[in-house]
């Protein structure tokens, strides 16, 4: 997988590519991916920050709104037009309704390549 860097509406980031490698300066529709478990409190936090992508101590950091959470951790955010899925270890009986994401990875999937 290749690393990128990415723009979108909501901020910059680095992530790692799925797939064939888009040419630089590719304007792409992707679906962001939060690869394994992440831990409440550490990886996982409520803010009462706007939506927003960023990145802090080389971390990618995803800003949004949880639209449900299961028992199981696993949550759905919404961070801009995207919907991301993240489990959570040690969450916290009810989850604040606005997350800070601080991925260790974050994977980038072609909306075009995966509908072919």
């Amino acid at each position: 997988m290749a690393t990128v860097t990415f723009e979108s509406p909501l901020g910059w980031g680095t992530a790692q590519w799925v797939g064939l490698r888009p040419e630089e300066g590719a304007t792409r529709q992707v679906e962001l991916g939060v690869p394994g478990v992440l831990t409440w409190g550490y990886e996982v936090a409520g803010t009462r920050h706007e939506a927003s992508i960023f990145e802090e101590e080389g971390r990618v950091c995803l800003v949004g709104r949880v639209r449900w959470s299961g028992e199981d951790g696993v949550t759905a955010v919404q961070v801009g037009s995207d919907l991301v899925l993240i489990q959570i270890s040690n969450a916290p009986s009810i989850v604040p309704a606005q997350l800070i994401i601080r991925a260790p990875r974050l994977q980038l999937f072609d909306v075009i390549a995966c509908a072919a």
